[in-house]
């Protein structure tokens, strides 16, 4: 099916918060329907495995789109060649890196997850932005996290106050341990528990020694300076009664946003993106003062500012939640409900694919015309064998589902209808009574009775008889084609695009229902193909905007049809079909007439 498509190009497999937001945005993209092809940017060996992620890998090079995602000047010279390319990243403190202005000025829009980052970013770019927050994941593991919790050294009873992080002054880690060991200095069931990086084990323990000589607080930690399973995060995340996360500056933070999302209680300084998810009425948030960023990192500058948390509410946050743990567990359980539903992968992944489409409609108009007819088409096709309430509005004044785009109206069709009405007359003069089938609002009907011949119709459309034409009303009756509920006789069949909205079955059936209701013959008019290159061109051209022509046949097919529901064609029917066929008339609409005899 042709549908929107995007190369996506991100840390696929590392195991940090850019490779989890990639892996899930193209989750919630696959989700959504946009065809993903990801190109990895990293050329280490992989980290995270994700299988669905792998399937997608150098799927393709072309899109309608391509999406950058990482720190920009890491990926500006692969997207600058490139055009309708999109720039997602992340930051922060309250200025964006001005080493970063020239890259995402040369996208035609950058994506940021929360409102923090869109608020900086626009202060220094005129480039268009648009706010995606990240997945909420669901649960990362289902194995057995017993064992795991046991490694941690955590009792039944204990009180884990935990936090995740990479050592460094921008999460905090002094204050973590300051606030920790001060609320908690005569909780004997505390524990606070601090997963961090490889490497870190030597300032871990300068800062704990330091932290415990200026609170003087022998408050249990234990802290984890080292590779973690999945498992084992996951065991921390389960058994973890409150998040203390004292950033100075976040863009996201996913240990948090888990921690929320799981109904646990967080204690967090009320600055940066996670502020997107977390709410004074949901979460315990510390007040802070703004302070110049001093850690050295590339795209820190002396005019960047971050958070400073205020420690003594943060001490007085962590005490309530450690003594009114149940209305803590409450409020957090409010938090995770919204949290799972508004980022869930479904949600992210239709308002990304929304916006998308809204930047194809400007970018290449006519690719996104043929997009929203494929949409439309995929929403509105109708059930196998279709029923005469899908025939309503849309289909004959709308054009939503068929071809009459201005409405199928009488003063539009008159003229063609009076002149198929004298061509009838004209070939078949001997013929005075004839029942159209598929007759719709009578149009036919009416014409060839103007004509001074008797007809009458048939159709399954409720709509299309309730607005048929008040001359031709008395003489129309509601039944399926496969079922006719008439008898008599009449000298013609008329079936004028009829048969391509039945099914083989029900075409079977009218055929040879209509059979005994003909004195003469039918004439019917069937969009088929004369050979396979006509049939080829015609599902090239994709002009056909009739969602309910589902029996789309050969010539050759639709003759074995007639003759097995026992119509005949001698010498004198064919005389008559190439009569028809070459009429003016025929040439004009580019009808394919069929004529046979009854038996």
């Amino acid at each position: 099916m042709d549908d929107l498509s995007l190369v996506y190009y991100g840390h696929l497999f590392d195991a940090t918060g850019y490779g989890r937001a990639a892996r899930g945005y193209i989750r919630a993209l696959h989700a959504a329907g946009v065809r993903v092809s990801a190109i990895d940017l990293m050329q280490h060996a992989r980290q995270v495995p994700d299988d669905l992620v792998e399937t997608l890998v150098d799927r393709g090079s072309g899109g309608d789109f391509h999406l950058f995602h990482g720190i920009p000047p890491q990926w500006a010279r692969l997207a600058f060649p490139l055009r309708n390319t999109i720039g997602m990243t992340v930051w922060e403190t309250d200025r964006m890196p001005p080493q970063w202005r020239t890259a995402l000025s040369h996208v035609m829009e950058v994506w940021l997850p929360c409102e923090f980052n869109v608020t900086v970013f626009q202060r220094d770019l005129r480039t268009p932005i648009f706010k995606l927050p990240h997945v909420a994941e669901a649960r990362q593991w289902n194995g057995e996290v017993a064992p795991e919790q046991q490694a941690l050294g955590i009792a039944g009873d204990d009180f884990v106050v935990y936090s995740v992080f990479e050592w460094q002054e921008r999460k905090g880690p002094a204050d973590v341990l300051a606030v920790y060991l001060e609320a908690c200095r005569d909780a004997r069931d505390a524990r606070l528990v601090i997963k961090t990086n490889p490497g870190a084990a030597a300032a871990a323990e300068r800062a704990l020694a330091e932290a415990r000589a200026a609170t003087r607080s022998e408050a249990r930690v234990s802290i984890f300076a080292e590779a973690w399973s999945d498992a084992r995060l996951e065991a921390l995340r389960r058994r973890g009664d409150v998040y203390l996360s004292m950033h100075r500056g976040e863009g996201w933070c996913y240990p948090l946003f888990d921690a929320a999302s799981y109904g646990t209680p967080v204690v967090a300084t009320a600055f940066g993106g996670p502020l997107e998810y977390l709410t004074p009425e949901t979460a315990h948030l510390i007040r802070y003062d703004l302070a110049p960023v001093r850690q050295a990192y590339l795209y820190y500058h002396p005019t960047m500012q971050w958070a400073r948390p205020d420690l003594p509410s943060a001490v007085a946050a962590l005490r309530h939640v450690y003594e009114q743990r149940d209305e803590a567990r409450r409020r957090a359980a409010t938090a995770a409900g919204h949290i799972n539903r508004t980022y869930a992968p479904e949600a992210v992944g239709a308002a990304a694919r929304r916006q998308l489409t809204q930047l194809l409609r400007r970018s290449n108009a006519p690719r996104w015309q043929k997009l929203k007819k494929t949409q439309v088409a995929a929403s509105l096709r109708p059930p196998s064998p279709i029923p005469g309430s899908w025939y309503d509005e849309s289909y004959f004044e709308s054009g939503v589902k068929s071809n009459w785009h201005d409405g199928y109206r009488w003063p539009s069709f008159a003229g063609v209808f009076t002149e198929t009405a004298q061509f009838l007359a004209s070939i078949f003069g001997d013929a005075h009574r004839f029942l159209d089938v598929g007759c719709a609002k009578g149009f036919l009907v009416r014409a060839l009775r103007e004509a001074g011949k008797n007809c009458w119709g048939v159709d399954h459309s409720h709509w299309a008889l309730a607005h048929a034409e008040p001359a031709a009303r008395p003489y129309l009756v509601e039944a399926s084609a496969d079922a006719l509920p008439l008898t008599g006789a009449f000298d013609i069949v008329l079936a004028f695009d009829l048969l391509p909205h039945l099914t083989e079955d029900q075409a079977a059936a009218f055929l040879e229902r209509a059979r005994a209701l003909a004195r003469i013959g039918m004439v019917a008019v069937i969009r088929s193909f004369e050979d396979e290159d006509a049939e080829r061109r015609y599902r090239e051209a994709d002009e056909d905007a009739d969602l309910s022509h589902i029996l789309l046949r050969s010539r050759a097919w639709w003759h074995e049809r007639f003759l097995a529901a026992g119509w005949r064609q001698d010498p004198l029917h064919r005389a008559l079909a190439r009569m028809c066929q070459q009429h003016e008339l025929t040439r004009k609409m580019g009808w394919q007439i069929y004529v046979y005899g009854s038996a």
